[in-house]
């Protein structure tokens, strides 16, 4: 039960840093105006909510079912996300 509330606690935390990166990417992004730059942003987006998705449900939902394919959406975001920020990185 402690570990549970921790990984929550923690999951919060890795949301509200994340918001704040994405925030100053962003003040660069309106200096620079460079497409590349804003794909990253698009891309660091859907990483920390992949990231922090199944932690997130976890709080709100207490249904063993939901939170276990929650794990696994939460996964397959964090791999969307990643593709997108290579193809940021890539192209610019």
């Amino acid at each position: 039960m402690q570990v549970e509330i921790v990984q929550q606690m923690l999951g919060i935390v890795t949301f509200l840093i994340g918001a704040l990166l994405i925030a100053i990417i962003f003040n660069a992004y309106r200096i620079v105006r460079q497409q590349t730059l804003l794909l990253f942003i698009y891309g660091l987006f859907t990483l920390i909510v992949g990231i922090t998705f199944a932690d997130l449900v976890s709080i709100f939902m207490f249904d063993e079912f939901i939170i276990t394919w929650s794990a696994v959406f939460s996964r397959i975001i964090v791999i969307l996300g990643l593709c997108v920020m290579t193809y940021g990185v890539l192209r610019g």
